[in-house]
């Protein structure tokens, strides 16, 4: 492990980042270390820098959705070629390797997240220069995010060092701990942070944007879910619904766009925004995903990954709206009768588009019209949907199918926003929310887990069990002997 993931960073050489008005948005002063915590407002301060990881770049801008999108069967990686991205196309071929780059900064910046986590919670425990009610706020919204870091690890690599507090240097090189002690740390976090967590419907909307009861309760329940543990997912799901902090989006078309950001269906919502700055990189603090995933054709000017596929298409049933707000076909119209009007093109033209495939399709959810579409191509404002209420009610109807209680009231809930009724599956409960979980959250990065962790990977050419989680980094196991290598 290397030394300075666990050494004292300084929290503070960060920018706020949000798509809400107040706290997340206001630019960080410099404080020094010993001045971190001298009251509320300095502890607020630091715990924005511990957000802050949470929207870089190559994790949930990357990583996340090109595991869980296009190493699935739900994309093809797109793009100019094979050339052009090659390491996410060893990972769709399940040829990663220790080398692979995008893994060592995963790990570091996670890390990093999980260090400012702890340094906040050891700065505000038991400090008298905080106020009780700012240990108990602060404490517990550092404790959400040091889960969720620990989260994006146990997807991607499996069991994983546990790093709870400031570590001594005769700590540095520490072993992984097994997947059970990985899952519990996370689920002890998520309970500590839902004690003293607000609720959603009571938090002003200045502060929208920052963890809340149901964010916590929510990757609770997708903990419970990745480790089968159905009687414990099933009521804490219901709770999540019952607790009127969420509904569905009236208009599935409009999930995906900046107006519906932390809106009423967002359970946890990344959080990007258009800064109007000039430098590339996350100090933007906006998203790179939009022009990532935007037919590559001159005319539209994207980069053109995270290309559905046919079979993705075909998943969708007649009449289901769904299709054409998750894929765009060559030629699709967006925006008609607006100044934004596009045409979008996804074939193969040789003046426009010469990378594209021959027949292609495009992803809906996420572009944004071009009056929204940022000056640096990685500042785009639109948040990343982490978790929404849909996928609550998708959790819930699965977990009541393994304890053979009501799965078809939740998951009806989710066909009747988009104006279809009982699922053609309806004789096979599984069979029917995993169709729904696919077309509902498709390319939202869940398919690939949602297979692997249903033992459906042999869906995916190329993957065997020993490919479930992806290599360590090579680099880390150089610095601490006592990390061990998965079986990939």
């Amino acid at each position: 492990m290397k030394k300075y993931l666990y050494s004292s960073i300084f929290l503070l050489l960060t920018v706020g980042f949000a798509s809400c008005e107040d706290y997340l948005d206001t630019p960080v002063p410099s404080i020094d270390q010993y001045t971190y915590f001298s009251n509320d407002q300095t502890a607020l301060d630091a715990l924005v820098g511990v957000y802050d990881p949470m929207g870089w770049m190559e994790y949930i801008q990357y990583l996340d959705w090109a595991i869980g999108d296009v190493v699935s069967d739900d994309a093809d990686k797109g793009g100019g070629g094979d050339s052009d991205q090659p390491q996410m196309l060893d990972m769709e071929k399940f040829r990663a390797t220790p080398e692979t780059p995008t893994f060592s900064i995963v790990w570091k910046q996670l890390y990093i997240g999980i260090n400012r986590a702890n340094r906040v919670i050891e700065g505000v425990t038991d400090n008298n220069n905080v106020s009780a009610e700012g240990q108990k706020r602060i404490t517990a919204e550092a404790k959400f995010l040091r889960a969720y870091y620990n989260f994006c690890l146990i997807k991607v690599f499996g069991a994983f060092p546990i790093v709870d507090h400031i570590l001594a240097p005769s700590e540095f090189a520490q072993p992984r701990n097994t997947l059970e002690e990985c899952w519990a740390a996370i689920e002890k976090d998520l309970k500590d942070a839902m004690a003293f967590l607000p609720h959603k419907k009571d938090m002003p909307a200045s502060e929208l944007g920052r963890a809340t009861w149901g964010a916590a309760a929510g990757f609770l329940t997708k903990a419970y879910i990745f480790q089968e543990k159905w009687q414990d997912a099933e009521p804490l799901a219901k709770q999540i619904v019952a607790s009127g902090d969420y509904d569905l989006e009236k208009n599935y078309g409009d999930l995906f766009t900046i107006a519906t950001d932390n809106g009423i269906e967002s359970v946890f919502d990344v959080q990007k925004k258009d800064f109007k700055m000039t430098q590339w990189g996350d100090e933007n603090e906006g998203s790179m995903i939009e022009i990532y995933q935007r037919s590559r054709d001159a005319r539209n000017g994207g980069w053109g990954f995270n290309q559905p596929t046919q079979n993705l298409y075909d998943e969708f049933e007649t009449g289901d709206i769904r299709r054409e707000w998750t894929i765009i076909k060559d030629g699709d119209v967006l925006w008609e009768g607006t100044p934004d009007e596009e045409v979008i093109y996804t074939n193969y033209d040789p003046v426009h588009n010469p990378d594209a495939p021959k027949v292609g399709y495009c992803k809906r959810k996420g572009t944004i019209p071009m009056s929204q579409r940022p000056d640096m191509v990685d500042a785009a404002g639109l948040n990343v949907r982490v978790i929404r209420f849909a996928d609550v009610l998708l959790w819930q109807a699965e977990a009541a199918v393994h304890n053979n209680s009501d799965w078809k009231t939740p998951l009806n809930r989710v066909r009747a926003r988009v104006g279809l009724g009982n699922s053609p599956y309806a004789s096979d409960p599984l069979k029917a929310v995993y169709h729904e979980r696919r077309v509902e959250l498709a390319l939202e990065s869940h398919r690939y887990w949602d297979l692997v962790r249903t033992g459906r990977g042999n869906l995916m050419p190329g993957y065997t069990e020993s490919k479930r989680y992806f290599p360590i980094p090579q680099i880390e196991i150089n610095l601490n002997p006592n990390l061990t290598q998965n079986p990939y």
